[in-house]
């Protein structure tokens, strides 16, 4: 169990473009791409029609979405059928043994896989309400594997069981482009140099995550260790001066003479609970008004509702709203950008390149620059190319990254084997070296 305390953005891999007439199976021209796009010669072969070259078309298909499922399961139960997994659930080295709804997930070794057999005989995966319940479970030594609630992670990081490694998620906020004061290229950026993200890291989240300005994050092919901020500079700290002039040019262009002509600014975001996160914001809204004199209100939402607003694109209400984080799908660059900021893409909910600002051709040329990339074959020229792009979307205030996210967790060391990953999936071949040594404590040496 990995602890990642910040909510991840539930994922659309915009595989539209990518496969032959999906576009018309979308608008509801044909009702299948069966047997079009997607051709199965015999009981083992899938073979897949794309309508371009896409560079990155391969790593889509290792995306979560891409893994098979029992058909009988779909056929007999419709939209339930993850209800019944254990009529067939599982196609790796393990299958499902028993599945209750917000309780317990049981799984056991597939004699139907292909690969290695798995070494543990049965892996129980208990659900938890609270996610921080599981720390002190662990500690009474009812669970092998844990994570860690921020306010113990001082503590943990002390044991010899506490393990640390980088994920590929950024925290965010972003401001829509339809919609003032956010129309306006400086006014973002003044928000953003308003803010110190390396005091908020270490006041907030005791340096769980790492502050950064990037939007493609550090681990994964086309990262950038030469960005630089808003500022040209690679400062995480603000910049005041800099926002302060910002926000009077952006107040001049606008034609108000003062803040109190701009318009209300309100920040939503979803805390999940976390206290954390609730501190982060109100962190924010002290330096919004320290630096720019402006007073932002906060409005803390469910989740399942920032999204389904986000997700509006165009008709999405929300002015200013945390993402509340994006994590990789696959490693690939387009993943974090055009999959995020092309016109028409599922997660434009900032209407980049679809609005009526000054800069809006601008951006809609970065958005053709990123179609062209998409379909680059020389893997070297696509990387420059999208390093620019990133840039640029920096410049343009796209997103204001905050953090790289970073999991923790506490294991036991009869837990040999398990390999982390910085997408946080395990491949499925690497679960059969996991297996339970006679170190101690464990929870049931017999498993």
């Amino acid at each position: 169990m990995e602890y990642r305390p910040r909510p991840t953005k539930e994922h659309k891999v915009n595989c539209g473009p990518i496969l032959k007439d999906s576009d018309k199976l979308n608008s509801g021209a044909i009702s299948s791409i069966i047997d079009d796009s997607l051709i199965t010669p015999d009981p083992n072969t899938i073979e897949i029609k794309v309508s371009q070259p896409v560079a990155f078309f391969l790593d889509t298909l290792a995306q979560t979405s891409a893994y098979p499922v029992e058909q009988s399961l779909i056929e007999k139960y419709g939209n339930s059928w993850t209800d019944h997994l254990e009529e067939g659930g599982g196609d790796g080295p393990f299958k499902v043994k028993n599945y209750v709804h917000q309780k317990e997930l049981d799984i056991v070794p597939n004699p139907n896989y292909y690969g290695s057999k798995p070494q543990l005989q049965e892996v129980i995966f208990p659900f938890y309400k609270q996610a921080d319940a599981t720390y002190s479970d662990y500690l009474a030594n009812k669970l092998d594997d844990s994570g860690i609630p921020l306010a113990n992670l001082a503590q943990a990081k002390s044991r010899p069981d506490y393990h640390q490694h980088s994920v590929l998620a950024i925290n965010y906020y972003t401001m829509n482009y339809k919609q003032k004061p956010f129309d306006n290229i400086h006014i973002r950026q003044a928000f953003e140099l308003a803010i110190n993200k390396q005091k908020i890291t270490d006041k907030i989240w005791k340096g769980l995550f790492t502050a950064t300005n990037h939007i493609i994050p550090n681990g994964m092919p086309g990262y950038n260790a030469e960005l630089k901020g808003v500022d040209g500079t690679t400062n995480l700290t603000g910049n005041p001066k800099k926002a302060q002039d910002l926000l009077q040019q952006g107040l001049k262009e606008e034609g108000w003479n003062s803040i109190s002509q701009m318009p209300p600014v309100t920040l939503t975001y979803s805390s999940a609970g976390i206290q954390a996160g609730k501190d982060e914001v109100t962190e924010l809204l002290q330096e919004w008004k320290d630096v720019l004199n402006i007073t932002v209100s906060a409005n803390d939402i469910d989740v399942g509702v920032l999204f389904d607003d986000e997700g509006k694109g165009a008709n999405n209400p929300l002015s200013f709203y945390s993402g509340p984080a994006w994590g990789a799908d696959y490693p690939d660059p387009e993943d974090w950008t055009t999959l995020l900021f092309d016109k028409g893409a599922a997660q434009n909910g900032m209407n980049y390149g679809q609005n009526n600002s000054t800069d809006a051709a601008q951006q809609q040329a970065l958005q053709t620059r990123m179609e062209q990339a998409d379909v680059l074959q020389n893997q070297n020229q696509r990387i420059k190319e999208y390093n620019d792009i990133e840039q640029q979307l920096v410049n343009d205030v796209v997103w204001i990254p905050m953090e790289q996210q970073l999991a923790s967790g506490l294991r036991k060391p009869c837990v040999q084997g398990f390999r982390h990953t910085a997408m946080g999936l395990m491949p499925p071949d690497d679960w059969t070296n996991v297996y339970i040594s006679n170190d101690r404590p464990c929870v049931d040496q017999t498993v």
